[in-house]
């Protein structure tokens, strides 16, 4: 009997021991250390994501720059077209000479040789025209994207958005089928006006065109100027 009240009085104390070691509480059954230590080690909560959006069709569409710069794409690509329309001119004069001469005549060999190179010459122009014109419009494209992109970031980081998406803006519109669908068929079919970004934009860059006219004149084509203006 007395052993066990010794082990009894031994167990105890332990206990009191490790009590006191851990600072258990006697209301949860934790410890004050543990508790503490997890709650360093959770991770600090992250703001929740907050996403703005774009309609790319309508800035493409009523940013002015792009009426200047599609204005210089026209008037090369009207060069190109005259230039070729003189090739086949000049073609189709020939091969009303060949018509002259015998086939197979000296002559009428002569002219076919001129045809031919002059046809292939006309091809290789048309194909290179074709492909720079191409090309310009690709970098008109780019010079106008990039352009809007910078104004969306600025936006974005003033306003604490951390996603902006492109979406289509149209309504439905009378009885216009295709329309509709394309309507039906967007991905975003809610948002709070506040959170579309475009009629800002929109207007930034058209402000900023504006003085850039104002300041150096007609700024050269697919010469992005935003870049150069202070925040």
């Amino acid at each position: 009997m007395r052993k066990l009240l010794i082990s009894s009085a031994v167990l105890a104390c332990l206990a009191s021991v490790f009590v006191n070691a851990y600072g258990q509480n006697p209301a949860t059954g934790g410890t004050k250390k543990a508790t503490s230590s997890a709650a360093a080690a959770a991770p600090a909560a992250e703001p929740p994501h907050k996403i703005a959006l774009i309609d790319m069709g309508r800035v493409f569409k009523e940013y002015k720059k792009i009426e200047a710069l599609k204005e210089d794409w026209k008037a090369e690509f009207s060069v190109s077209e005259e230039s070729a329309k003189k090739q086949s001119a000049q073609i189709q004069k020939i091969i009303e000479e060949m018509k002259q001469f015998k086939t197979g005549s000296p002559e009428f060999i002569k002219l076919e040789k001129q045809q031919t190179q002059m046809a292939a010459e006309f091809e290789s122009f048309r194909k290179n025209s074709q492909r720079d014109l191409i090309r310009k419009e690709a970098e008109l494209l780019k010079t106008v994207y990039l352009e809007a992109m910078e104004i969306v970031g600025r936006f974005a980081d003033k306003f604490g958005y951390t996603m902006v998406m492109r979406f289509n803006s149209d309504t439905f519109d009378g009885d216009d089928m295709n329309k509709m669908q394309l309507v039906m068929n967007r991905v975003i079919v809610y948002h709070r006006p506040e959170d579309d970004l475009t009629d800002g934009v929109i207007k930034k860059l058209n402000s900023d065109y504006d003085r850039s006219l104002k300041q150096t004149g007609v700024p050269a084509a697919g010469t992005p100027r935003i870049a150069n203006q202070n925040k």
